[in-house]
């Protein structure tokens, strides 16, 4: 049942647009390529989410890590990468695969590696353009962490 969450969750991820206001040059698949994952996420859906309300767990998002901090356009692009990153990963285990109908999480895990793609091609423009780091490590730590509580939590579950 707290599967469930990892799809809200995911949801939540893929359909973050701050990415379209960094300036990033995407491509225009990009935008397409999230709303075919997301489709396919409600397809897998095959849990109701209200069953899983007695589940409820606060993994912590590390909000204080991003409020009032100014990340650079590469490093929030760094972030947003990190968290497609761990989503591919939790929906990469042994444990994802037994839950979800096959063919569908391997078509939502090749939007993911695509948007990823997309992402990593980004960075690499926008390292050109800013003088800062790379990434911001804390924030970058702090997304791990996150997804390890929650890898954590399903783990036991």
């Amino acid at each position: 049942m707290s599967l469930s969450f990892s799809l809200l969750m995911a949801m939540v991820v893929l359909s973050y647009k701050s990415i379209c206001s960094l300036g990033c040059d995407l491509p225009q698949t990009h935008s397409l390529g999230n709303r075919r994952a997301l489709i396919l996420l409600a397809q897998m859906g095959r849990i109701s989410p209200f069953s899983c309300l007695k589940d409820r767990h606060d993994f912590g998002f590390p909000q204080e890590e991003f409020d009032g901090n100014q990340l650079q356009k590469a490093q929030a692009i760094s972030v947003l990468h990190e968290m497609i990153q761990q989503t591919f990963n939790l929906f990469g285990t042994k444990d994802s695969s037994a839950a979800w109908e096959q063919s569908l999480l391997e078509r939502f895990s090749t939007e993911l590696y695509q948007q990823l793609n997309d992402l990593e091609a980004c960075v690499i423009q926008e390292v050109g353009v800013e003088e800062t780091p790379l990434m911001n490590e804390d924030s970058i730590m702090a997304v791990r962490k996150y997804f390890q509580r929650i890898t954590v939590y399903l783990t036991e579950k």
